[in-house]
């Protein structure tokens, strides 16, 4: 279980909500992920959580992972 900061969230919501759509590269070890100043395994987990509640949808290709928002997200 990873917990994850309020503010780091506040984060990731806004950049989804502003951009539709994000992209992660599937490598927990990453220290930052490449648009967010937020470690990558914090988006890894919010997003999963964010896909399992049908808010996301999903597309997995070659170790990158691109998550899009469903009309239920919005």
């Amino acid at each position: 279980m990873v917990l994850v900061s309020k503010e780091n969230k506040r984060k990731i919501y806004e950049y989804l909500l502003n951009e539709g759509v994000i992209v992660v590269k599937k490598d927990s070890y990453l220290p930052k992920h490449q648009q967010l100043e937020v470690p990558n395994l914090h988006v890894q987990m919010i997003v999963k959580s964010l896909k399992s509640k049908g808010f996301l949808q999903e597309v997995f290709s070659w170790q990158w992972a691109y998550y899009t928002i469903t009309n239920k997200g919005v």
